[in-house]
């Protein structure tokens, strides 16, 4: 999963701090997420999905598209 967290902070075009801050994170703790020296909360999963319209399946297995289909009204 981290490799997949890294990949979508850098297709979101934003820094581990402002990645970070998005989800209540410092800047440390998101690198220390995508080099594997630390593991993702439930919690983390749930905000990034959320923040992001990240499909989870996508964040958890690498399966399917990164992003959730936006609605008619978000377009």
């Amino acid at each position: 999963m981290n490799e997949r967290i890294k990949a979508l902070r850098e297709a979101l075009d934003l820094s581990q701090e402002a990645f970070g801050k998005e989800i209540g994170l410092v800047k440390s703790s998101i690198s220390n997420i995508e080099n594997g020296s630390r593991s993702v909360t439930e919690k983390h999963i749930k905000l990034i999905s959320t923040c992001f319209n990240v499909n989870e399946n996508w964040l958890r297995t690498g399966a399917g598209d990164m992003f959730n289909p936006m609605s008619e009204d978000e377009e």
